[in-house]
Order: structure tokens, then sequence, then C-alpha cells
């Protein structure tokens, strides 16, 4: 063993100061009572807690991630490829647990160890368009949704009665972007599951991520102080301290075991006490088989210095230290042992720059193709029911369903027998019996009653996503809550893009004769380059009147005089932050929801990197003539009307920026005088 240690240094070129025992780019650790797991070289590792030679758990060509002990520590979930599996801590024979095919993630435990904490994007296309949390029986089956609509990262009371969690998108666990500070920075709440109650811990305006309740404590990571350290918030005291003090590299993916927290800086792993509150580095030895070859070292090396040019010679304005950067993250890519490593120092890397449009994509993989039914489903008596289907809109040239095709023999509340003539049962997944039917022709065999008795064939073809299916109901919801809250006065429309440009203008002309008001809705808006155009048409003033013998005639032209209220939230981004700054400055009426994203630079053409990543770069910023001042990148447009999404106004089906924004509305109409008719006619 002591001679593939230094063969490992040797090869890397990376020897610690504290000697040649701890090695380094080991990434999302979590611990129990006797040993640490973690991942490198894409895989799974467990070690003794207090150091010592590694273990590999498993093998595989994809990468491993968010590894989490059970309560007890003798099982581990992770996730592979977007999926959740189970294996034990010895290693072993895993069990895959989701099959959907937008992705899942772990994020913790219940604390009877029955049940897994995850994180799905699997209801994108809602409002919340994050990640949703769920819990997951380790026995198999559909996850169960948490009345707390938006949450990656999560961590039960000791008795499993409370939650806290961040509900808000965590940007800087998503994207590359340290020091982040716009409308989508992280904090921390605490939901009461019994009392059905909500409660923020102090906000801070930075990011204050990942909770980890122990007994009567909240611990954290923050980036108050610029480089992300350790927190504890006492909710007795309501006091918060500060536990670490790196300056140089971040604290990441801390993880809560039974008397300790397991972390990662600068690639190596730490544990804090946390009786004494002392920290301490855990030295891992790895094998000689988890060291990568000499030519995928030197490709992986050279795509770090690909994406470093990138961003010196095309970037809109570099940040002063990109030279000084550079050499600490080439020491930590001698480390790298797999892909997904290098991808990790790289983004890590492009991070430091503090900057949006930073977008690395990474080379395309193969796609197990799960078909998708665009419906919900409910376990019951051993089958699934479908509880509700996703039409689409055939007649806006919108794909509909695959269930809601015209004639199909198929109603909401009858249930899923088989599929292709196999039994489904609800101790697997709904989605497990699709696995590569996207696109094919597949029979479904369903039923009025939870029996195969009775049922009869239909012939679907399942798609590859509903997300898009999903958007055009809770769009079409919004359009009918509009009409039905102010009689028909006000108009609806949302724009995921504000390239929609033929989408708005349609929209638009249908709506601005039948109403006298309108809502334009941003939400997770993604961007584009043509908020000024949607302005034009928001804003536009009438250069006269025309009239008939009878009346006035509605115009050809596309003003609409009436009231206008833009509703725009933390996923609005980019275009999606100009939209809202553009209507603000134009006094074009009032803008409620959240502060925007705050991504206010633009990215230019992609770059190529060694390894077959590619690219984004902020080639562009912006400087507004008319308040002199470049746009608030990393802050984002304030709302005049600030309403924030609470869990359980969600949860019942509510959305409270909506119905800020028509009641804003509707008091305009209040006091709204149309243009007056000229005087009679007389010709000269």
């Amino acid at each position: 063993m002591f001679r593939a240690v230094l063969l490992f240094l040797t090869l890397t070129g990376a020897v610690d100061a504290a000697g040649p025992s701890a090695a380094r780019l080991l990434r999302q650790p979590a611990i129990s009572s006797e040993r640490i797991v973690f991942v490198y070289a894409g895989d799974l590792w467990t070690a003794p807690r207090n150091g010592g030679a590694a273990q590999r758990l498993n093998k595989t060509p994809e990468a491993e991630a968010t590894p989490r002990f059970s309560p007890d520590g003798k099982r581990i979930a992770f996730t592979r490829r977007g999926d959740v599996y189970l294996v034990s801590a010895e290693g072993g024979d895993e069990r895959r647990l989701t099959w959907h095919p937008s992705p899942d993630s772990v994020a913790g435990w219940t604390p009877d160890g029955r049940n897994l904490l995850i994180s799905s994007d699997r209801f994108r296309g809602s409002l919340t368009h994050s990640p949703h949390l769920f819990l997951l029986s380790v026995e198999g089956g559909l996850p169960e949704p948490l009345p707390i609509p938006r949450g990656t990262r999560g961590s039960y009371s000791p008795d499993g009665q409370r939650i806290a969690y961040g509900p808000n998108p965590e940007i800087v666990l998503r994207f590359p972007w340290k020091r982040y500070r716009g409308g989508a920075y992280g904090y921390i709440a605490i939901y009461d599951f019994a009392r059905n109650s909500y409660e923020e811990l102090p906000r801070s305006g930075v990011n204050d991520v990942c909770p980890m309740w122990h007994r009567n404590a909240i611990y954290f990571a923050s980036d108050r102080d610029r480089v992300m350290n350790l927190y504890r918030y006492d909710l007795a005291s309501k006091r918060t301290d500060k536990l670490t003090a790196y300056d140089e590299w971040d604290v990441k993916n801390p993880s809560l075991g039974p008397d300790a927290i397991v972390y990662e800086n600068g690639g190596r792993l730490y544990t804090l006490d946390l009786e004494s509150q002392a920290v301490r580095e855990i030295s891992v030895t790895l094998p000689e088989e988890a060291l990568p070859g000499t030519e995928e070292r030197a490709k992986w090396r050279q795509a770090l210095d690909d994406a470093w040019r990138a961003y010196r010679d095309h970037s809109f304005h570099t940040v002063r230290e990109w030279d000084s950067i550079k050499p600490r993250y080439e020491d930590l890519m001698n480390w790298a042992a797999h892909a997904s490593d290098a991808e990790y120092v790289i983004t890590e890397m492009l991070g430091e720059t503090g900057q949006s449009h930073i977008i690395l994509i990474p080379p395309a993989r193969p796609d197990d193709k799960i078909g998708m039914l665009g419906a919900d489903f409910r376990a019951e008596a051993g089958f699934y029911r479908i509880t509700k289907i996703y039409r689409g809109e055939e007649a806006n040239e919108k794909p509909l369903g695959p269930l809601a095709a015209p004639g199909l023999n198929i109603s909401e509340g009858e249930f899923l027998i088989a599929v292709n003539g196999k039994r489904v049962h609800t101790t697997s997944e709904v989605y497990s019996a699709f696995e590569g039917l996207a696109g094919k022709e597949v029979k479904l065999s369903v039923s009025m009653t939870p029996s195969e008795s009775g049922a009869w064939e239909i012939t679907v073809t399942p798609g590859g996503g509903e997300a898009g299916l999903r958007y055009l109901e809770w769009e079409r919801v919004n359009q009918e809550r509009v009409a039905e809250a102010t009689g028909g006065r006000v108009g609806y429309i949302h724009l995921t893009s504000v390239d929609e440009i033929d989408k708005f203008q349609k929209a638009w002309r249908e709506q601005r004769n039948k109403v006298a008001a309108m809502i334009v809705d941003i939400r997770n808006n993604s961007g584009g380059g043509k908020a000024d155009e949607i302005l034009a048409w928001i804003t536009r003033k009438p250069s006269r009147l025309m009239y008939d013998r009878h009346r006035r005639v509605p115009p050809w032209d596309h003003f609409l005089d009436g009231p206008k209220v833009l509703v725009a939230n933390d996923h609005a981004v980019s275009g999606g932050d100009e939209l809202p700054y553009l209507f603000k400055l134009a006094k074009a009426g009032p803008l409620v929801g959240n502060r925007t994203m705050g991504g206010m630079i633009g990215s230019g053409q992609p770059h190529k990197l060694t390894g077959g990543w590619v690219l984004h770069v902020p080639q562009y910023g912006f400087y507004w003539l008319e308040t002199a001042s470049w746009a608030p990148e990393n802050y984002g447009v304030e709302p005049d009307y600030v309403v924030d999404l609470k869990p359980y106004p969600l949860t019942n089906g509510r959305d409270p920026q909506l119905e800020k924004a028509i009641e804003l509305a509707v008091e305009a109409l209040k006091t709204y005088r149309t243009i007056p008719d000229p005087p009679a006619y007389e010709p000269k």
C-alpha cells in the first residue's frame, strides 16, 4: 500500500505540506458513526472516518454523486445520471429506485430510515420551476411530494416533525457563480408538517445553503464573508456563530452525521466535531487503480487551459485576479481521475469570476429514453391509478399529450395494469415500465378497477418528457383564473423567453380588443434579446383614432391603452431581467413578484474545449443611456410589490403573485379613463 500511495503522489505531482497521506479532489462526502463515503474518479469510495485506506464500492462508466448514509449507517443512497440508487455500505448489488427522465438527486434520509429525501425536477413546467422535495420509500414506488414546493437540500429535525430547507433556486449550488447576490440568493426556512407553519432563519442577503439540523441548532454553509464557511444557528437564542474561517477555498458539500459534519475544502476532506467544534482533516489513501492515464490527464489540463483562455480573451470584463486563479486549479486538476472530476475543477475555476452567463456544456451522453405518458399517477391497491391527464393544445398547433389523442379509450381515474403485456407493480416506480420506450408504439392494458379483470388494450406513443404539457396546463389555468377573477376584463400572457415575440404578438392581438387591461407574466423566463420589442408593444400609444358612421372602430395598430401589470420572479434572468428593468424605466405599470435573478450581461459565441465540452462566456455588458449606469448584474430588478412564495398557498393550488397582479389590475381599472371621443366631425 505504501508503494501505491507514493506512486499516486508522484504521478499527480501534488504533495501536501502535512505529509504524503492526504489525497485531493475527494468530493461530496457523507459520514456515519464509523466510516465516510465520498466520490472520486466518478465512483463511490468508503474509508474509516479517522482516515486510512479507501475501499471502492463500485466502478461504472457513469459518475456517481450525492452519497448519503442511512441513519443506522448500513446503507448508502446515491445518484447516478439523474436517478436514485441504494447499496449496502459494504458494497454489493445496487437497487435502482427512480426512472423519471427529469433529474432526481439524493438529499438525505428521514430519521427513521424508511424514506429517502430526494430533490427532483419532475414538476418542471409549473410555477415553482425549481426542484421539488419528495419522499421516496426505500421499498420503491412513486415518490411523494412534500408540501414545500421549492427546495434542493433539506434536513429533518430529530423527531421528524419539521424540516430545514432552502426554499429557493440556490444558484451557487447549481451554477458556476461564486459570491452571487441576485434575487435567487440562498436562504433557509423551517417547515412544520404538523402545524403547517413556515418560518425563515434571518436572511442576510447572501447565500445561506445546505442546512443540517442537529439537536436544537441548524448548521449551514454561507458566503457572507465572500468565501463559504460553516455556521451554526441556535434555535433557542436565535444566535448565529461562525465555525470555520477559510479564506481561499469554499466549504463544499457539507453533510451531517450522528456527531460530526464532514465537508470538502480545496479537494480535501474535513470533519467538524459537533460537541467540541474542533476541525480535523481526514487523510485518505487511494489505491493505484484509481489513477488516470497520462493521456487523459493531459487532455483535462488542456481543457482547463482552454477554458481559462476563452474567458481571458473574450469576456466583457475579466476579473483582475484571473492570472493568479489559474495555478490553484491547475494544481487541483492534477488529481482528476474521471471526466466528472475534470468538469468539476473547470466549473469551480469559472465560478471564481462571480459573473453570470458562464455555461459549461458537457459532451453528449447516451439517453435511456424513458417514455412519458403526460399523466399523474397514484399508487392504489397494488396498481397505479391515473389521477390526471395533461392534454396539450392541438388547436394552437401544440402537441397533444400521449393519452389525449382523439378517440383514445382512456380516462382519468382508470388503472394502468400492464405495459406491452408486462404487469406494472407499485413496488417499482411506474416509469420503470417505460424504459427505452420514448417515441415507440406501446400497448397499455388499462382497467376501471385495480384488477386485470375487465382490462382492455390501447396503443399509444409515449413522449420523451412532459414539461411542455405541464407548462401548457399551468398557462391555461392562469388564463382562466385571470378571466374568472376579472369578469374577462383583464388579459393574460406568459412568456418563457423574451424571444417569443411571435407568441406575444399573437396573444396580444387576440386579447387587446376584448380586455381593458393586461397582465404579462415572465416568471421563469430564460432570457433572450427582444425585451425592447416586447416593451414597445406594451407601452405603445395611439397616434389617431378611427371611426365609421356608427362608432369608434377597433384600431389596426397593436396598442392597448389600459393598465398593464408585469409579474417576474427570481428565475427571470438575462432578457428576463431586462424586460422588468425597461418596464420600470418606462413607468409602464407595477412590477410584482420577487427580485429577478440578476444575470444582466450577455454570452457570445460558444468555445469548444478539449475533451468535448462547450463553453459560453459573458461577452457583452449593457450600459443604459437613460440612467447613465450599467445594468445591475449580480443584483437583479426589485419589484414594486414583493410577493414571496410561501409553501402553504402553493400546495393549496393558489398563486399569490398572480393574485396580487390581478388585484392591482382591477384596482387600476377603477380609476382608468379611456381616451375620450373627439368632438363631432365637421367637414371644412
